[in-house]
């Protein structure tokens, strides 16, 4: 580059003796300076003026969340619960209470079942020698038959009962008839099992919880026969298994594998397992502690088995000529030439919407691909009969075999449980009358109470539940407090910078900025303006104690405040348009003022019309600024170009002035010689 030359020149002693890079660049500075800190501080500017809209944002939401506290009925409804005996029970109360006092026993705590092991000397002693066996979990079985709403008169048939059901009963109104149908006296639903428990829900479904004793209950037992009724639908699901069946393979036969296999799968069983060393010192410290759910329908048993289940194959050949044929009494339909594994799926989609897989709980088809089919049966199945074919003879081949025989139930006499507690109810008394729940955290005896049961108590507590005006009276405050920091924030935004710390960007951020004096006005008219939902004797916040002093702070008298929330509290409640609905147009001060606050949060409010006016200006000065520097690289190398021509040009006239006083002095010597 010519620079490069120059500073050579310039090393050599050569041209003009003057360092043309360092003239360059000062007569570039000298109009570049100035001019690049103008456009610098403009682009500071409006980056102190994006963060302190950043500032205002902040403290819109703010004031937002503060309004929004109280803009809704349930935003007043805060209580207080006071509970004579806080040992035996705790509460907390919702939006969803009523004032008032109750009395509450708590006569017994729900518990759950819990099951213990025989002992083991560690934790990875080895089980039944280490091959594979069963753990059997046998809970109370839970099935559930969901209804429809029917239009026409009718009678549905469940179970064997003859239901009438009326033109327009709804769902829950259908699922209510057959409760009380199943339940009346005399009928055989229950006359044998007479601890089935049956439940009709508001969404028109009926649960049914079997007795423990009835174990993995067919589908049949709950079923609907037929329905009257033209447009009546009828679901059937099975919630919970009453056998539920765990195979431990021999990687996991040890305290610690069972525990984790039982744990894998807790969330179908409702079971935790845990390993623990009793600490007696014995040869078998170990063992396994097995807690259910809390409640009588959460009671379990569990045992050990080494039995096998019987496992089947089938394998189909390729379809001999177009017809159908049976398997197990589900007809299957064929056409010539396809093939077995098209065949096999058929089969097995049949048989798994058939009574066949569905009857019996843990039975499955796999297929294997290529036409073959393997079916697996459970322990409780016992020694199975290949399932009968007919009509297969000449339109499909099939190879029927036994892949494992089914062994006889044999329990482990090395590991078993024996029960240490069985699950049972909490039982209360409240306001005299006797409860009874599954669990020990109950939310549906008092209104808007949510109950948490500590320990049995001889005595009821006295529960007084009132609303809690103190925790109100904050937030209605907080609106002030939130005010008043609004203003502080503002000052500091809008007025002079802060000389004394450069790094205080915001200080000064918005000076001039008429749009944050708007925002301003508007917030302080929000808390002094007249409600658009005023009640008979608070038209505005003044009336309840809010009040500007002469320096624009905003202050609360508390006891006024105090006052109108202990005896005039619904009309507070209005007065903030708590009692307004989605669709009036009044929503009082709270609703009013989000609704005003969502208008200037928005994506078209004035702050972010203001953002984005303060980011285009910075992004168009950053281009002046890159636009600058491209400009004056080109002004540093023309002058460093038109200096070295300068410089090369007084080498020139140098390099001749030396040649002719060369050629001076050697005429002068020659004449002087003489």
């Amino acid at each position: 580059m010519a620079t490069d030359n120059t500073n050579i020149v310039s090393a050599l002693n050569a041209g003009s003796g003057i360092n043309i890079k360092e003239l360059a660049q000062a007569l570039v500075d000298a109009e570049k300076v100035p001019r690049e800190s103008l456009v610098q501080s403009k682009i500071d500017k409006s980056s102190a003026k994006i963060s302190g809209l950043g500032i205002v944002k902040n403290v819109l939401d703010r004031f937002k969340g503060a309004f929004q506290n109280l803009d809704s009925a349930a935003d007043f409804k805060k209580f207080s619960v006071s509970n004579s005996n806080s040992a035996a029970i705790n509460l907390s109360a919702s939006f969803l209470a009523s004032p008032g006092s109750h009395s509450i026993e708590v006569q017994s705590l729900a518990l759950a079942s819990r099951q213990r092991s025989t002992g083991f000397s560690a934790t990875k002693a080895e089980i039944n020698g280490g091959e594979p066996f069963a753990i059997q979990v046998k809970t109370r079985e839970i099935q559930q038959l969901s209804f429809s709403a029917v239009s026409a008169a009718g009678t549905i048939t469940v179970s064997g009962i003859n239901v009438a059901l009326a033109a327009g009963d709804s769902a829950a109104t259908v699922a209510s008839k057959v409760k009380e149908a199943l339940e009346a006296g005399g009928s055989s639903f229950v006359s044998t099992y007479d601890g089935r428990q049956i439940e009709a829900k508001s969404d028109g479904s009926l649960i049914v919880t079997y007795e423990l004793a009835e174990g993995d209950v067919s589908t049949s037992v709950l079923s609907v026969s037929s329905t009257g009724s033209s447009d009546l639908t009828s679901t059937f699901s099975t919630v919970r298994n009453g056998m539920q069946e765990i195979n431990v393979g021999s990687a996991s036969t040890t305290p610690i594998g069972i525990v984790t296999e039982l744990n894998s799968a807790a969330s179908t069983l409702g079971i935790n397992a845990q390993l623990i060393n009793d600490g007696s010192g014995g040869t078998d410290p170990y063992k396994i502690l097995l807690t259910g759910q809390t409640g009588e329908d959460n009671e379990f048993t569990i045992t050990t088995t080494s039995s096998q289940p019987e496992v089947q194959s089938l394998a189909f050949g390729t379809a001999q000529s177009t017809g159908s044929f049976t398997v197990a009494g589900v007809s299957i339909a064929v056409s010539a030439g396809e093939s077995p594994s098209i065949i096999s799926a058929r089969v097995k989609s049949a048989l798994e919407a058939d009574s066949f897989i569905t009857s019996s709980a843990g039975r499955t088809i796999s297929d294997g691909g290529n036409g073959q089919l393997t079916i697996n049966y459970t322990r409780s199945d016992g020694d199975v009969a290949f399932p009968t074919f007919a009509d297969i003879s000449g339109v499909v081949d099939v190879t029927i075999s036994e892949s494992s025989a089914f062994s006889a139930n044999s329990s482990l006499a090395a590991f078993s449980f024996s029960s240490i507690q069985s699950a049972s109810d909490a039982k209360l008394v409240v306001d005299g009358m006797s409860v009874s729940r599954g669990s020990n955290l109950i939310g549906d005896i008092v209104q808007g109470v949510t109950m948490e049961l500590l320990a049995p108590s001889s005595a009821a507590a006295t529960v007084n539940i009132s609303t809690d005006t103190a925790s109100l009276q904050e937030a209605i405050k907080d609106l002030a407090t939130v005010y008043n920091e609004t203003v502080s924030d503002f000052d500091i935004l809008t007025g002079p910078a802060n000389r004394e710390d450069p790094d205080d960007i915001l200080s000064g951020s918005l000076y001039g900025e008429t749009s944050v004096r708007t925002i301003q006005n508007s917030l302080r008219s929000m808390l002094i303006s007249n409600s658009t939902t005023p009640s008979e004797n608070f038209s505005a916040l003044r009336d309840i104690g809010f009040s500007l002093d002469r320096n624009g702070i905003l202050t609360v008298d508390d006891d006024k405040l105090r006052n109108a929330l202990e005896n005039n509290f619904d009309e507070v409640v209005t007065l903030f348009g708590g009692n307004a609905s989605s669709t009036d147009t009044a929503k009082g001060i709270s609703g009013d003022a989000v609704k005003k606050l969502d208008g200037m949060l928005s994506t078209s409010g004035i702050v972010k019309r203001q953002t984005n006016t303060a980011e285009s200006d910075k992004s168009r000065y950053e281009s002046d600024l890159e636009d600058l520097k491209v400009r004056y690289e080109a002004l540093l190398e023309r002058y460093t170009r038109q200096f070295a021509v300068m410089d090369a040009l007084v080498s020139q006239y140098n390099s001749t002035r030396t040649s002719l006083q060369g050629s001076f002095d050697a005429m002068l010597s020659m004449y002087s010689n003489k």
